[in-house]
């Protein structure tokens, strides 16, 4: 279908591949459109997870992109699916006549993205990629005031991320080479756009990548030439503070460009003179202040329609197709972002694979020195063995002669593996295969959610629950270990009497949050679904877990609030804590002897360490803090005012109970001091 044949109809036809995260920002930017309308989406999951997507009124769900095509006949599609499909969903869509909006990454390859620009330039049909920062306000300032810092000699872009285990609904988990595969086209796109502003008209120009250097840890810096113009790219995982910039430096001034912040500061003229010198640094503050403020002051006023850019990109793609108004974005800007990410790509990849040779053949080595197993005691089953407590407890029973085996939803590298363990991919999401379970006589249940909304906890902490046990009785697996929270017990406050292991679960666990939510929800359906299938089952309910050689500190502590930590409480008050390998040396003794083990146990230090003792550790890592203790006398005054907040900022989420988040605990601890006591009489691991 032609740009003209689009321009005389009144609405555009808009329809989604993909339902995932981003899916949800562009269906409520398609919503904000004055000209579209959203008719369909589809998603080969649609079934499970159509409830969490609140699509509008009329609009039809697929679960073949093809089948919607075919019935519904769309004007354009958003391609929001996972980047290896890109290409051939793009392909399909322009095949039946449609335009077609990708988001980043384009494609994963240069082919491909010369194929789909090839035949929508056949068709008659126009393409947009992602590339939605540069309708961001920031560079939208940036890009009117270019001309006024004179001749372009420099471009910096700099982007640093935070490394994610997955997405809000918890359905896909990401490594940092895949993390830095999927964030690369924003930090290169921008690149290349402020380095050509010198050559608008110019279609043969490129930029060439003069030196690169990676790590797949997450680090990627290189150096680009674009005539005489040098750019510098430089995206990370491991820097901080969080940021996302552009600097553009000409010959009569500079642009920052900050899209973390959502503003832009301009710093035009030469700034040779003395007095340019002195009022400069003055000059971007003042920028810097009034742009942060009016960038803030539109968020909580919820004047940001959608997604930063997204509104804007798409307004602007769709008048492009309506009044074949110019964009700026070009196919071949399209393209040169594709080679650039895909050079990088390559480049990381064979950084993973040396990586993983050496650490192959240093696990080989510690393998070696490890224990034989005693394939007598029967195997054990860790599901979420990468996690901070299932590593511990893999560890633990590897180094006691125990044949261990990990469950994830994908494998760790050969580096983040423990020598002698067993690794399988599997998502407890979904159906799990009997096969996981041979040879294995006890499950330990460490798995959960531990971020993200409501529908993640109730997949991979709640559903998982259900699907490990459904398993579990199909393969003949009767003992059953499952890793709780203390979190899910009434507080002391509540009952009157110290918390033990006969305290009752929150009745209203929705006021303490989806993590206390999924896990009093999880523990309820694991003892329900234990008594109906014959199963045995051991609860352990741990306080907050924490490594003291490399600390960082647990919720219940407080919260980091720029250079202040927050303490809830008094420097005397104390929390429920467990040193995480201690908790898994307590989870091996229910290994080993799970018949005469008690039913639950809250896992807590006896002696737990106070505040201030917890605060000295983490000064030590982090001498940049400042401390604040906040009485929680007062956190108790402002608890209903909090609970009102949380009602207007989310008004279709239950609010949290904060005070009951941090309220001080009284605990019956003497089982869980036997138990330590039997830790701390036994031998050491037996030796090779």
């Amino acid at each position: 279908m032609s740009a003209e044949t689009v321009e005389k109809k009144k609405t555009l036809r808009v329809a989604i591949f993909g339902a995932g995260k981003m899916a949800t920002h562009h269906i409520k930017a398609i919503s904000l459109q004055d000209n579209a309308k959203l008719i369909a989406v589809a998603d080969p999951a649609i079934d499970q997870i159509k409830s969490m997507l609140e699509l509008p009124a009329g609009v039809r769900a697929f679960s073949e992109p093809k089948d919607l095509l075919e019935n519904m006949n769309p004007d354009i599609v958003h391609i929001c699916s996972p980047p290896e499909t890109h290409a051939k969903l793009s392909l399909l869509a322009l095949q039946h006549k449609a335009h077609i909006y990708v988001e980043k990454p384009f494609t994963l390859n240069v082919i491909d993205a010369k194929e789909i620009i090839t035949l929508a330039d056949a068709s008659g049909l126009k393409v947009c990629a992602g590339h939605q920062l540069l309708f961001e306000e920031p560079a939208r300032m940036a890009k009117s005031s270019i001309r006024k810092i004179g001749r372009i000699v420099h471009v910096e872009s700099y982007f640093s991320f935070n490394p994610v285990k997955g997405s809000l609904d918890g359905r896909a988990a990401m490594s940092p080479l895949d993390q830095l595969v999927d964030i690369l086209p924003h930090p290169v796109y921008l690149l290349l756009y402020f380095m050509k502003c010198n050559f608008p008209g110019d279609t043969q120009e490129i930029a060439h990548i003069k030196a690169l250097n990676v790590s797949n840890i997450g680090n990627v810096h290189g150096i680009f030439q674009c005539r005489n113009v040098t750019g510098n790219l430089y995206v990370t995982l491991e820097g901080r503070p969080i940021e996302s910039c552009i600097k553009v430096i000409g010959t009569n001034g500079s642009l920052f460009v900050d899209f973390v912040r959502g503003t832009s500061q301009l710093l035009a003229g030469p700034g040779t003179s003395g007095i340019a010198k002195v009022i400069n640094p003055f000059s971007q503050t003042w920028q810097i202040q009034i742009g942060t403020t009016k960038s803030l002051t539109k968020r909580v006023l919820k004047k940001q329609k959608s997604y930063p850019g997204l509104f804007e990109i798409i307004k602007s793609f769709y008048r492009n197709l309506s009044l074949n108004e110019s964009m700026d974005i070009r196919s071949r800007d399209i393209i040169e972002t594709v080679v650039v990410c895909e050079e990088i790509t390559k480049t990381l990849k064979n950084a993973e694979k040396e990586e993983n040779f050496l650490a192959e053949s240093k696990q080989k080595e510690a393998e070696v020195s490890q224990p034989q197993v005693d394939v007598e005691q029967g195997g054990v089953l860790i599901t979420g063995g990468t996690g901070f407590l299932g590593r511990a407890v893999a560890a633990e029973l590897r180094g006691w002669k125990w044949p261990t085996r990990v469950i994830s939803r994908s494998i760790p590298p050969i580096s983040k593996k423990i020598p002698g363990v067993e690794y399988l991919a599997a998502d407890l999401g979904e159906d799990i295969p009997i096969e996981v379970f041979k040879d294995i006589s006890v499950v330990v249940h460490c798995a959960a959610e531990t971020a993200g909304g409501k529908e993640a906890h109730a997949r991979n902490s709640i559903e998982a629950t259900r699907n490990i046990l459904e398993a579990m009785a199909k393969a003949g697996v009767n003992k059953f270990i499952h890793i709780s929270s203390i979190a899910v017990l009434m507080t002391s406050h509540e009952t009157g009497s110290p918390v033990d292991e006969d305290t009752p679960l929150v009745p209203d666990s929705d006021g303490r949050g989806p993590y206390v939510w999924g896990k009093v929800e999880s523990e309820k359906l694991a003892g329900t679904m234990c008594k109906n299938l014959g199963i045995d089952i051991r609860v352990i309910r741990p306080g907050a877990l924490v490594d003291y050689n490399d600390f960082e500190a647990p919720g219940r502590l407080g919260r980091e609030v720029g250079p202040l930590f927050v303490c809830i409480g008094k420097k005397k008050s104390q929390i429920g804590i467990c040193d995480v390998k201690k908790a898994a040396k307590v989870i091996r003794l229910y290994v080993e002897d799970f018949d005469a083990m008690p039913s639950a146990l809250n896992l807590i230090e006896p002696e737990s360490p106070k505040n201030a003792d917890l605060i000295s550790i983490l000064l030590k890592n982090r001498p940049d803090l400042k401390v604040f203790y906040f009485p929680r006398s007062l956190l108790r005054l402002m608890s209903p005012g909090l609970t009102i907040v949380q009602k207007l900022l989310r008004p279709k989420q239950k609010p949290i109970n904060i005070y009951a988040v941090f309220a001080p605990e009284k605990y019956n601890n003497n089982m869980v001091t036997k138990i330590f006591q039997g830790i701390n009489d036994e031998k050491r691991a037996p030796e090779a």
